[in-house]
């Protein structure tokens, strides 16, 4: 089957944020280095879930409220 055999899907509605796919939280990764310098040596990745600082947790991306701009 090729992709012109399946109805194109709706969009939601609004702009959906790219970063976070809509969910309003991605992925950040946090590393501590114990030690005097934290620069050598091996290091422990933590991974949580944290607020998407493009659409400040709502999903729906507008460009007048994204801070990086």
């Amino acid at each position: 089957m090729s992709e012109h055999d399946y109805p194109p899907e709706s969009e939601p509605h609004g702009r959906t944020c790219q970063w976070c796919h809509g969910s309003g939280y991605v992925t950040r990764a946090l590393a501590y280095s114990p030690g005097p310098d934290p620069f050598t040596g091996p290091a422990e990745t933590v991974h949580r879930a944290g607020q998407c600082r493009h659409c400040r947790g709502s999903g729906d991306y507008d460009s007048d409220l994204d801070p990086t701009l």
